[in-house]
C-alpha cells in the first residue's frame, strides 16, 4: 500500500482541494499537488514555523498584497530562446508580476521595520524578490492595458498608423461613392461598407455581380449576397495593406528590444516565481490554518496524545459547537487500541480523525487540535478501511481485506501507525475473533501503532487480558440511543444490538428468545458493559454538575476579591477624609482657646467668670468631636443585630448570629466570626452604619504577626514553621507577609522559596526591596 492510497481512504485531497482554493495563482497552486510526506523532525519542524509565522502575520495584518499574480514560468521558457518575442499580454502578465513583487517585497520590509525583526524565513525569503521600476516604466509606456501597443511606442510606429488612418480614410470615401452609384441601380444588397480578409468591400446581389467589376473575397452564407472589393480601389487597398505590414513589423521590433529588457534579468525573474510560489502555498496553508483554528503542536514525543482533535472535513460541513473533539492516547502505557461499540456510534470516523491529521502534520500542516497536544512522526503508514472488494482479481471483500492486512504486517514496524477498520469481519465471528487477536499480538510485539475497530465481543476480553493492547470506546446515550461521540480509554464499548432492535419496534418475545439464546458468559459481560456504562453516564452527570457549582465558586472568589478591593479603597478614603476632619477639629479647638485668652485679657475678667468661659468654649469643642464620632460603648450584653466595634479598633459591624460564643459580624460586606471577647457593645447617634452583601472570613483570638523571623535556624527544620506561619497568615485575612531569613550563605534563602513555591495558597512571592530587608528578607503575596 503506497502513501497515495493512505491519503485517498483518508479524503486527504479535500485538505489539498481546499489549501488549493486559498492560492493566488498557479504558482502556489502546484505545491499543492506536490506536498510532501515529511519523516525527518528537523525539516518538519521548519515547515510548520513557515506557516505558524505567517499566520500569526495574517491574524494581524490581514491578507498579503497577492491578489492578481500571475504565472510567468512559460513567458520565461520563451524569452530564453534568442530572438524570440513575446504578445504584448505577455507584457502585461510581466507587468502585474514585477509590481507584486515590488509590493510584497515592501509590504515585509515595512512590516520588519514596524516590528523591528526579520528572522523569520518568510522576512527573509521576500527580501530576496527583484523588482526594476525602470522594467515596469518601459512595458507601461509600450502596451496599453488592453495589451495593444501603443501608438507613441515609437515614432516610427506613430507616423505608420498616422498614414493607416489618412489611407483608410480616402479608401472609405471612394468605396462610399462607389456604393452610392451602385445603390442606385439597385445592384447592393445594403449600404453598408466593410471588410474581407483586411480589405475593404462592398455587399452585391448576386445576381447583380457581372454589373461591379471588381473582385469577389467571399459570398454569405445563403449564397444571396458577394462582396466584391471594386476595380477602382484596389490601388488604394494595395498600399493600405502595404502599410499594416509596416506597422506589424515595427511592433515586433518594438517588442524585441523589450524583450531584451526582459532577458537581461530572466535569473531574477526566475527567482521571483520560485519565492512567490513558495509564499502563495504558505499564506494558502495559513489562511486554512485560521479557517480551522490550528496550531503546532509537540512533534517531538514518543506518543501521540490527541486533545480536542477536531476532524477537518467534519469543520467543512458543520459547525465548530456540533463536532465533538476527539481526545485519545497512544503509546504511552500501549501501542495497541481497541475501538468498540454500536454502529454508528463514531468509530470509524475516530480512526479516520487520527490518520488524517498525523498526514496532515507531516505534510506541514497546521492541526485542529490544543496546543499542548503530543504528536510522534511515523516513517509508514497502513490504513484498511472500507469495501475492499476487488472485481478485477476476483477477490471478495474478506480476501481483499486480508490481503491488505497481510501487507501491513510484512511492512509495519515501530515508525508505523496502523489504522484498520472492522478487523476480520465478514467471516466466521469466533475463528474472526481469533485470527483477529493474533493479528494484533503481532502488530503488537513488532511494536506498532495500531488502532483497530470491531464489534467482536472476545477482541474486547482480548485487549482488556493482554499487555500493550487496550480497549477504548465513544459515549453513548443509553437513554436515548444515541452516541455522544466523546472517546473513552479503557473501556469497551457495548453493541446496543437489542436495545437498538427494540427502537425499531422489535417483538417483545424476539428479543427476549434472542437473549435466550446468547452464551451465559456473553449475556454477563453485555450486561457489565451495560452497568459500567450507566454508571459511566451518572458520573457524567456529576462531573458537569461538579463543574457547574465550580464555576459559580470561582465566580464568588472573584465577587470577594472585589469587595476585599473596595473595603480597602474606602478604608483609604475614609481615612483621608478623617485626617481632613482632624485637623479641622484641631484649627478650631486652636481657635476657641485662642479667643477665650484674648476675651480673658481684653475683658480683664474675674476668676468665676473665667472659669465660666471655659466651661462654654469646652462644651463648643466637645460638640466638634462628637459631630466627627459620636459613639458610645454600651456595657450590655451582645445580641443579633447589635453593632459592635472590634475591642482596639475602628472597625465596626452587625452581629447576624451568635452560636458557642463566636459571633457571625457583617463588616463592610465581610462576615467575621470571633469570639464575644473581642466585640463591645456600641452605639452610633450621627455615623450611617453600611453592611453589604455577605463573603466569610474567620479570626481566631491571638497574636498575628506579618513577619517570621527564622534567622539562625537550618533549612531542614523550618519547613513546619513556615507552612503554619503562611495558613495562619491567610486564615487571619493577611495579604502579605515576610519570611526574614537573613543573607548568610543563601541556603535558608533558597529553602524558604522552595517551601512557597509549593504552597498553592502563595500568589507569589519576591526578595525584599533596599527598605524592606534586601535579599535578607522575602515577601509573600497570599
Amino acid at each position: 500500500m503506497n502513501l497515495s492510497e493512505v491519503k485517498s481512504k483518508l479524503e486527504f485531497d479535500k485538505i489539498t482541494g481546499k489549501i488549493l482554493h486559498y492560492t493566488y495563482s498557479p504558482l502556489g497552486a502546484d505545491k499543492c499537488v506536490e506536498i510532501e510526506f515529511i519523516t525527518d523532525l528537523n525539516d518538519l519542524r521548519t515547515e510548520l514555523d513557515k506557516v505558524a509565522e505567517m499566520k500569526n502575520i495574517l491574524s494581524l495584518e490581514g491578507d498579503l498584497p497577492l491578489d492578481g499574480l500571475k504565472d510567468i514560468r512559460e513567458i520565461i521558457s520563451k524569452i530564453k530562446i534568442e530572438g524570440f518575442f513575446i504578445s504584448p499580454s505577455d507584457f502585461l502578465d510581466v507587468l502585474e508580476f514585477l509590481r507584486i513583487s515590488r509590493k510584497l517585497k515592501n509590504f515585509f520590509s515595512m512590516l520588519s521595520k514596524r516590528n523591528d525583526t526579520n528572522e523569520g524565513y518568510c522576512f527573509k525569503i521576500a527580501g530576496n524578490l527583484f523588482f526594476d521600476k525602470i522594467l515596469e516604466h518601459n512595458i507601461e509606456i509600450t502596451i496599453d492595458e488592453n495589451g495593444n501597443v501603443k501608438d507613441n511606442a515609437s515614432s516610427v510606429l506613430n507616423k505608420i498608423r498616422k498614414q493607416i488612418n489618412s489611407q483608410s480614410s480616402r479608401l472609405r470615401k471612394s468605396l462610399a461613392s462607389i456604393l452610392k452609384r451602385v445603390s442606385e441601380k439597385e445592384y447592393s444588397q445594403e449600404d453598408i461598407i466593410t471588410q474581407r480578409d483586411g480589405r475593404y468591400v462592398i455587399p452585391v446581389k448576386t445576381e447583380n455581380k457581372k454589373f461591379v467589376q471588381g473582385i469577389i473575397h467571399s459570398s454569405s452564407a445563403s449564397g444571396a449576397t458577394v462582396f466584391i472589393e471594386p476595380t477602382e480601389i484596389i490601388e488604394l487597398n494595395n498600399d493600405l495593406t502595404e502599410l499594416y505590414f509596416e506597422e506589424k513589423r515595427e511592433i515586433e521590433n518594438i517588442l524585441r528590444e523589450l524583450v531584451k529588457q526582459l532577458r537581461a534579468s530572466l535569473d531574477e525573474l526566475k527567482l521571483n516565481t520560485e519565492i512567490l510560489s513558495e509564499i502563495d502555498f504558505i499564506q494558502a496553508k495559513a489562511r486554512y490554518a485560521i479557517e480551522l483554528i490550528s496550531v503546532m503542536p509537540f512533534i517531538d514525543k514518543s506518543s501521540l496524545n490527541l486533545k480536542n482533535a477536531y476532524h477537518p472535513v467534519l469543520l467543512k460541513s458543520h459547525k465548530r459547537s456540533e463536532v465533538v473533539p476527539l481526545n485519545l492516547e497512544l503509546g504511552e502505557n500501549f501501542n495497541t487500541l481497541v475501538i468498540s461499540g454500536p454502529n454508528a456510534g463514531g468509530k470509524t470516523v475516530t480512526l479516520k480523525t487520527v490518520g488524517l491529521i498525523q498526514i496532515m502534520l507531516q505534510s506541514g500542516i497546521l492541526v485542529p487540535v490544543n496546543p499542548d497536544s503530543e504528536f510522534r512522526l511515523f516513517k509508514k503508514i497502513f490504513i484498511s478501511i472500507g469495501d475492499e472488494q476487488s472485481l478485477e482479481n476476483d477477490l471478495s471483500t474478506f480476501s481483499s481485506h486480508l490481503k491488505s492486512i497481510r501487507e501491513i504486517m510484512e511492512k509495519a514496524d515501530d515508525d508505523s501507525l496502523v489504522l484498520i477498520d472492522e478487523i476480520a469481519s465478514g467471516t466466521d465471528p469466533v475463528l474472526g475473533s481469533a485470527l483477529s487477536a493474533s493479528i494484533l499480538n503481532y502488530l503488537s510485539e513488532k511494536n506498532a501503532y495500531t488502532i483497530v475497530t470491531t464489534h467482536n465481543s472476545e477482541l474486547k476480553e482480548f485487549a482488556y487480558n493482554t499487555d500493550k493492547i487496550e480497549n477504548g470506546s465513544l459515549e453513548f446515550n443509553i437513554q436515548t440511543l444515541s452516541p455522544n461521540f466523546n472517546f473513552i480509554t479503557g473501556i469497551p464499548g457495548q453493541s446496543f444490538t437489542f436495545e437498538i432492535a427494540g427502537k425499531f419496534d422489535f417483538p417483545e418475545k424476539v428479543l427476549k428468545d434472542a437473549h435466550d439464546r446468547l452464551d451465559v458468559n456473553e449475556s454477563r459481560l453485555e450486561d457489565l458493559l451495560k452497568e459500567l456504562n450507566e454508571a459511566k453516564q451518572k458520573y457524567s452527570d456529576l462531573k458537569n454538575k461538579f463543574d457547574i457549582d465550580n464555576s459559580r465558586l470561582k465566580g464568588l472568589i472573584s465577587l470577594y476579591e472585589q469587595k476585599l478591593n473596595e473595603i480597602k479603597k474606602n478604608e483609604k478614603e475614609l481615612k483621608f477624609k478623617a485626617k481632613i476632619e482632624a485637623e479641622n477639629i484641631i484649627k478650631n479647638a486652636n481657635k476657641l482657646v485662642e479667643n477665650t485668652i484674648k476675651k480673658i485679657r481684653e475683658d480683664k475678667l474675674q476668676p468665676k467668670e473665667i472659669k465660666a468661659v471655659f466651661k462654654s468654649e469646652s462644651e463648643k469643642i466637645l460638640s466638634i468631636e462628637e459631630d466627627v464620632d459620636s459613639v458610645t460603648v454600651l456595657k450590655e450584653e451582645i445580641k443579633i443585630n447589635d453593632t459592635v466595634r472590634f475591642k482596639g479598633t475602628n472597625s465596626t459591624g452587625e452581629v447576624i448570629d451568635i452560636i458557642n460564643g463566636k459571633a457571625s459580624v457583617n463588616s463592610n460586606g465581610i462576615v467575621i466570626k470571633t469570639s464575644l471577647n473581642e466585640l463591645e457593645k456600641i452605639s452610633f447617634e450621627n455615623a450611617k452604619r453600611v453592611y453589604g452583601s455577605e463573603s466569610s472570613v474567620e479570626i481566631n483570638s491571638g497574636d498575628i504577626s506579618i513577619s517570621l523571623d527564622i534567622r539562625g535556624k537550618y533549612p531542614d527544620e523550618i519547613t513546619d514553621e513556615v507552612e503554619k506561619f503562611i495558613l495562619d497568615s491567610v486564615k487571619y485575612g493577611l495579604h502579605e507577609v515576610s519570611i526574614i531569613h537573613g543573607k548568610g550563605t543563601g541556603k535558608l534563602r533558597e529553602k524558604v522559596h522552595l517551601i512557597l513555591k509549593g504552597m498553592n495558597i502563595v500568589k507569589s512571592y519576591r526578595l525584599g526591596s533596599w527598605n524592606e530587608g534586601d535579599t535578607g528578607v522575602t515577601i509573600a503575596e497570599l
